[in-house]
């Protein structure tokens, strides 16, 4: 009776050792806690109507501080946003180049300078954050509305509510809300699915795209929410339970939007990577 007891607790340890693993995925926040990422984002735009064509091109670098202040019981954690660094380049019409580069402030031009320079060092946003990477309450933002932060997660994505695992998908229902100059507040539904590509060396490679449930009937309408529908791959640290890095990309084109003939191409790649701090 012992030997059969012994023989089926093996086998049930067989059966659980040859089940896919499935690894905590959680962001784990401790007070004091500093997140520091690396960040580049290039556009270009190419907008033609009729026998003209305009392009508009830039290329954006920071360096991006979240400081953790609080958690609570549940794992949410009150995280204080800055910038230890922004650098900007615009393209202009004739083909120049327009800079902010807040370590050489003198080289920058100084409407930029003037635009762009106090948001650098000072704290930018105060959000509540959970350990799926939800923002529960936007406490206070000094930049964009807090509507952005439900468009566009903290930490690039959010995860599944149980543990992941390769193969696994989940999705995330979200509204976009275009504020002025781009739109009047209206509000459009979107989805972001996510899918777990791989678990490995206590990391998950997790893709994800964005999908717009309704569009705006007029095709011109639709040209700010090409910027909002992003797709790539990210990579979270599940030991240490944070984003390890995330490469984006957005192309997106319209026919029509300023009648016969005219057409509006979008191009966007984003990428942003965990820097240990000084």
């Amino acid at each position: 009776m012992i030997r059969s007891f012994v023989l089926a607790n093996m086998a049930v340890l067989a059966l659980s050792a040859a089940a896919p693993a499935q690894a905590v995925g959680q962001f784990r926040w401790q007070q004091g806690q500093v997140l520091t990422y690396q960040v580049e984002h290039n556009t270009r735009a190419t907008d033609i109507v009729g026998d003209s064509k305009s392009e508009s091109k830039t290329k954006l670098n920071l360096t991006k501080r979240w400081q953790v202040l609080d958690t609570d019981a549940a794992g949410v954690a009150t995280l204080q946003l800055s910038l230890l660094a922004l650098r900007l380049e615009v393209g202009t019409p004739s083909g120049g180049i327009l800079l902010f580069d807040s370590g050489n402030p003198d080289r920058s031009d100084p409407h930029l300078r003037e635009d762009l320079e106090k948001f650098v060092g000072e704290p930018l946003a105060v959000l509540r954050i959970d350990t799926r990477g939800r923002v529960i309450e936007v406490k206070q933002t000094k930049q964009g509305s807090a509507s952005k932060y439900e468009i566009e997660p903290p930490f690039v994505i959010t995860l599944a509510d149980e543990g992941l695992k390769a193969g696994q998908e989940w999705e995330r229902a979200y509204k976009i809300t275009l504020e002025p100059p781009q739109g009047t507040g209206d509000k459009y539904d979107a989805v972001q699915k996510y899918v777990c590509k791989s678990v490995s060396d206590n990391q998950a490679t997790i893709a994800f795209s964005s999908t717009l449930k309704s569009m705006p009937e007029s095709v011109l309408d639709r040209v700010p929410l090409l910027q909002l529908q992003p797709e790539g791959e990210v990579v979270f640290d599940l030991q240490r339970g944070r984003l390890q890095s995330a490469g984006l990309r957005i192309e997106k084109d319209l026919t029509g939007h300023q009648g016969t003939g005219s057409s509006y191409k979008f191009l966007s790649t984003y990428t942003e990577k965990y820097v240990e701090s000084k």
